[in-house]
């Protein structure tokens, strides 16, 4: 690993962040000044790393700080928000020329955020909060799954009522898994099934957690007929449950395209268990992320150069096209 990547230590309080001001005291979302990559400083945030996707994403950031020759101080809050916004603080008093951030409550974080904002360079990645910083970047979590449940309505007959659990992301979820769970549900419903969400149960984005949450929904619900995991690591988890008590009936479907989601796919086929998913790359979203971030940092652009999201290409997978999306050499 280059020697530049740091990390940032866990210093300063919330408090420092509040202080700070509001938007538009100051100049900062403007662009640097470094002369070139190496003159350069990045933090990203990243909400926790409990899930492949997360993971990926560091180590996609790393590989690329490394190309370019910029310095990246990477931080996991563990799912805090309080942490990441200590970590925040203390990256710019490392010296950072621009944050991304993957922000994890975007209702506690607003403030604070604004503040920073003002400060430096912001954007997001992943889960951003609506008019703060220059811009997220990211799925269009509703379109990709829209995608999913496109797909996997075509394992239902049309007019059937689909009974359908939700293994989701927790309290501080507000706008990415709500989102997925929206367009999934619309998917389901533009193939004229009916849909009724008999249960929800929090996985926190991790196959670990979604095991006790899938075996409480399917206690309650023993028959119900697909199990929606908000993104592939909680839908992977429903999985073993459903395997473990030999139920052979009820569906999964998940969003992100993990690896491991798109094999369980090819090896069902057409009639497995796993209906379906929707590509969301971490790679090409923290490739897309640092771009953005490094042209403001070098003065090559602006915030205004850029809309307020920035949306990766997604598409749904299911087992017709799944071999066009596996990569067994893929970190994700």
């Amino acid at each position: 690993m280059n020697r530049r990547i740091g990390t940032a230590v866990v210093a300063a309080s919330v408090l420092a962040l509040t202080a700070c001001g509001s938007v538009g005291d100051s100049d900062s979302s403007s662009g640097g000044s470094a002369d070139s990559p190496e003159d350069v400083t990045i933090g990203f945030l990243q909400r926790q790393l409990d899930a492949p996707y997360y993971s990926a994403m560091q180590a996609a950031a790393e590989d690329i700080a490394e190309e370019q020759g910029f310095t990246l101080l990477f931080q996991n809050a563990s799912g805090d928000p309080v942490t990441q916004l200590d970590q925040a603080q203390t990256m710019l008093s490392q010296g950072a020329d621009v944050l991304v951030v993957n922000a994890i409550s975007p209702e506690t974080e607003r403030s604070q955020l604004e503040a920073l904002a003002d400060q430096v360079p912001l954007l997001f990645i992943d889960t951003g909060i609506p008019e703060v910083g220059v811009t997220s970047v990211g799925s269009d979590n509703a379109a990709i799954g829209r995608d999913s449940g496109e797909i996997a309505a075509e394992r239902f007959e049309q007019g059937q009522t689909v009974s359908l659990a939700v293994i989701n992301g927790g309290p501080n979820d507000e706008i990415v898994g709500p989102a997925r769970q929206q367009g999934f549900i619309e998917g389901l419903e533009s193939a004229g099934l009916t849909v009724d969400v008999v249960a929800e149960a929090t996985g926190n984005y991790s196959q670990d957690e979604a095991v006790p949450a899938t075996e409480s929904v399917l206690a309650a619900n023993p028959d119900v007929d697909l199990v929606l995991g908000l993104n592939d690591a909680m839908a992977l988890g429903a999985l073993t449950v459903l395997q473990d008590q030999a139920n052979t009936t009820t569906l999964v479907a998940g969003v992100d395209g993990q690896k491991e989601a798109i094999q369980a796919i090819l090896d069902g086929g057409c009639e497995g268990q796993y209906a379906a998913t929707g590509l969301n790359s971490p790679s090409a979203a923290t490739e897309r992320a640092l771009e953005i971030a490094l042209q403001l940092a070098t003065g090559e652009a602006e915030a205004g150069d850029f809309e307020a999201e920035e949306f990766i290409e997604g598409a749904g997978v299911g087992c017709d096209n799944a071999e066009e999306f596996y990569d067994e050499n893929s970190v994700f």
